[in-house]
C-alpha cells in the first residue's frame, strides 16, 4: 500500500499498489486501452523512452490507475447542513442584475476580509459545469490561494476540504441578510466588497460600497440629508475626507 498525496489539486488517497505495482498495472491499461487519455499517454511514452517514471510522475499514476478502478483519488467530505441559500440568491439576483441592463461584472463576485481572513464569492458562469453555483475561495483568481468549496444553488455548502472555522463564520454571518453584512463588512475593510475599491467617499463610507456597486447590486446608499445627518451623529467618518466630501 502507498499513500498517494499531490497537495496542490486537493488528491489525497491510499493507493493498494506499491509503486512498483502500479507502474505495471498501469503499463497493462495503457497497451490494452484501457487507459487512453492524452495525459496517460504522455506519461506512458515518456517512461517508455527514459526508461523509468520521474518521482513527481509516480503519484500520478497511481492517480490515473485508481480512477480507473473506480477508486476516489480525494477525501470525501461531508457538506456543511448550514443552509446559504439567501448568499446564493444573492450572487443570482447581482449577475440578474446585467442581464436585465445594468452595469454590473458579468461573473458577479464579493470579497470579504474579515480579521485577516479572505473570502471571496464568484458565482459560476454559464459555461461552468458549476453554472448556478457559488464558489469558496480565498482569491478571485482561478487557481490562487485555497479553494473552499461550492454553495449549491438550494444553499448547501460543499467544502473541498477542511475548511477553517473563521471562513464558516464569514458565511454564517452573511446568511440571514447577505446585503447588510456585505455593507458591514465594507465599512470595516474599509473597501467595496464587489469591486474591491477602497471607500474614498463619505457616501460610500456610510454604505459600506461605492455608488456603481450600490446601483448595481441593490445596496441602499444615503441621499444628501440622510448623509449629514450620519455626519452630525458620526462626525469621525470625515476623517481623511475630500474638501469637496465635507461640502457635501
Amino acid at each position: 500500500m502507498t499513500t498517494v498525496q499531490i497537495s496542490d489539486k486537493g488528491i489525497q488517497f491510499v493507493s493498494p499498489y506499491t509503486d512498483v505495482e502500479a507502474a505495471q498495472t498501469f503499463r497493462s491499461m495503457v497497451e490494452t486501452g484501457r487507459v487512453d487519455s492524452e495525459f496517460a499517454m504522455s506519461l506512458y511514452r515518456g517512461a517508455k523512452r527514459n526508461g523509468a517514471y520521474t518521482p513527481r510522475q509516480i503519484p500520478w499514476v497511481h492517480v490515473i490507475v485508481a480512477q480507473a478502478e473506480g477508486r476516489p483519488t480525494r477525501p470525501v467530505v461531508q457538506p456543511i447542513a448550514t443552509n446559504y441559500i439567501k448568499v446564493a440568491e444573492h450572487l443570482q439576483k447581482c449577475r440578474r442584475s446585467r442581464d436585465e441592463g445594468g452595469k454590473g461584472l458579468l461573473n458577479p463576485m464579493v470579497g470579504l476580509l474579515v480579521g485577516g481572513q479572505q473570502v471571496v464569492l464568484k458565482l459560476a458562469g454559464s459555461k461552468s459545469r458549476h453554472q448556478g453555483k457559488v464558489s469558496v475561495a480565498s482569491d478571485h483568481r482561478y487557481g490562487y490561494g485555497e479553494f473552499y468549496g461550492w454553495i449549491e444553488r438550494d444553499g448547501t455548502f460543499r467544502p473541498s476540504k477542511q475548511t477553517p472555522e473563521a471562513v464558516v463564520n464569514i458565511l454564517d454571518r452573511l446568511s440571514a441578510d447577505p446585503v447588510a453584512a456585505i455593507s458591514e463588512i465594507g465599512k470595516e475593510s474599509g473597501r467595496c466588497c464587489y469591486c474591491i475599491a477602497a471607500l474614498s467617499t463619505v457616501q460610500s463610507k456610510i454604505a459600506g460600497c461605492g455608488d456603481t456597486c450600490a446601483r448595481n447590486y441593490g445596496v441602499p446608499y444615503p441621499n444628501a440629508a440622510q448623509t449629514r445627518q450620519h455626519i452630525l451623529e458620526n462626525p469621525g467618518v470625515l476623517e481623511g475626507a475630500s474638501d469637496r466630501d465635507r461640502w457635501v
